[in-house]
């Protein structure tokens, strides 16, 4: 049996694509912050794995651009001492992918460091995949056969998107199952770690008030809104082969709908939050194509198309933009729509801002004696740019003698760190062992089967939706 609970000391974090962009923009950076608040098991060391020859020079520039950058940006100030001491756990190995002696290799540099570090010691494990999907089950299995250590803690950490529809998803899990048990399997939704997204099983369970007003007999609809302001900027390549659906559709907004609108687990310290999720993604049948509009965005005002892009072909008709319609068969939300909307580009005007927001649109009063609109009422929460919850609610206008009413903001706002790797709790997780925040197989798969249909059409179906895509302006 996998050894499983907290892992306290001798820790070896071997993060393999250390050369990528995840790593040089999530990966370093959040293990850096964690390092530095204290929250790294005791003598944690860190292996960068990746195929590109890196420099010293380089290795930092990818150890601490995140940091920087936010330093440019006003965040913080960089603090050189500290930055040399965290370079200093760090090590460097070059190798391949699918060879035997490149993972041999590695793992006389994990020995080494139990010896010199650990005073002979074996190390607890985590392997970190900052690598593309199509790399995990070759990568995971040649990790198992030379890199695990059957007398300590092994976990293995991968990133979003699990496959690309329901077969694919399956195919991988199955892949990596052979090696690894569900325990030691740790599948990333970085949106789970937003501090907001965070607040919102509080903002739930630990209030009386909230809970009672999320039902079909007060809400009616619901409606998620995600704008990105940048475009594919290089990452085409990736981008072009997932689009927005696949991208964060799938994982992203589908986990955040789940949270807002399942069932209150029995208790946190069980795996109920995660089945309940479960529960509530099976409630949720196949998105319809004719609920869907697919867009894909132009050149305009403030910057080029997407296909202008030289990482995107000419030719791409990858959506940048994606809106369909959901519902939830289940007793507490029967017939109440979701309307889902998510973009990105900075070409336009209407994309000059990054929001991510949820509001539940409340039913207008039984006996509306003001007369008021029939959706003034709502609840809102807000992820970014400033986390909030807030209630749309109607007031008396105030310095009238009459009984006209105004809509008022209740607003709760939420103080976000803007530094790298502000995901501290959730990323601390993963040495914790707590696995109630991260994405179990069987949600991955139910979550795919709301979204295969949309993905995945016969050669000669013209009216599958890519075919109806257009060029938008606007959100």
């Amino acid at each position: 049996m996998p050894h499983t609970g907290q892992i306290k000391d001798k820790a070896v974090v071997i993060v393999f694509g250390a050369s990528g962009d995840l790593a040089k923009k999530s990966t370093f950076p959040a293990l850096y912050t964690l390092w530095e608040e204290g929250l790294l098991p005791e003598k944690t060391r860190i292996i960068g794995y990746a195929r590109s020859k890196l420099s010293k020079e380089k290795l930092q520039d990818q150890l601490f651009w995140k940091i920087r950058d936010d330093a440019k940006e006003g965040h913080h100030q960089e603090d050189a001492a500290k930055m040399r001491e965290f370079e200093g756990l760090v090590k460097y190995v070059q190798g391949s992918y699918d060879k035997d002696e490149s993972f041999q290799e590695l793992e006389r540099e994990i020995e080494a460091i139990e010896t010199e570090v650990f005073s002979g010691q074996k190390s607890n494990r985590i392997s970190y995949l900052a690598l593309p999907p199509s790399s995990f089950s070759q990568v995971s299995h040649m990790i198992k056969k030379h890199n695990y250590s059957p007398e300590t803690i092994n976990r293995l950490v991968i990133e979003k998107p699990f496959g690309k529809d329901t077969e694919d998803c399956k195919r991988m899990m199955s892949s990596i199952a052979k090696d690894w048990k569900e325990e030691e399997i740790y599948r990333i939704d970085h949106y789970l770690g937003e501090e907001m997204v965070r607040a919102i099983y509080h903002l739930r369970f630990a209030n009386s008030f909230i809970e009672p007003l999320l039902n079909k007999d007060h809400v009616e609809s619901v409606s998620i809104v995600m704008k990105e302001t940048f475009g594919a900027e290089g990452r085409g390549g990736y981008f072009d082969e997932f689009g927005m659906i696949r991208d964060v559709g799938q994982n992203h907004l589908l986990q955040s709908i789940a949270i807002m609108m399942m069932e209150a687990p029995a208790s946190l310290e069980d795996d109920s939050l995660r089945s309940n999720k479960l529960d509530l993604l099976k409630g949720i049948p196949p998105v319809d194509s004719a609920d869907l509009v697919l867009g894909q965005y132009a050149d305009g005002p403030n910057g080029k198309a997407y296909v202008d892009d030289e990482t995107v072909p000419d030719d791409s008709r990858t959506a940048t933009f994606a809106q369909w319609a959901m519902k939830v068969d289940n007793e507490r939300w029967r017939g109440v729509p979701v309307l889902v909307k998510c973009g990105k580009g900075k070409s336009w005007k209407s994309l000059d801002e990054g929001l991510m927001t949820m509001t539940f649109h409340l039913r207008a009063p039984r006996n509306n004696v003001f007369n008021v609109n029939e959706h003034s009422n709502s609840l809102v929460i807000r992820m970014n740019p400033e986390p909030a919850v807030f209630f749309k609610a109607n007031l008396l206008k105030p310095a009238t003698r009459g009984t006209e009413a105004i809509e008022q903001e209740i607003k709760w706002t939420v103080p976000g760190r803007k530094v790298a790797g502000d995901k501290l709790a959730y990323e601390a997780n993963i040495f914790k062992g707590d696995q109630s925040s991260f994405v179990r197989e069987d949600e991955v798969i139910a979550a795919w089967e709301i979204f295969t249909p949309l993905v995945i059409f016969p050669k000669k179906d013209r009216s599958r939706p890519a075919d109806r895509l257009f060029w938008y302006t606007g959100y």
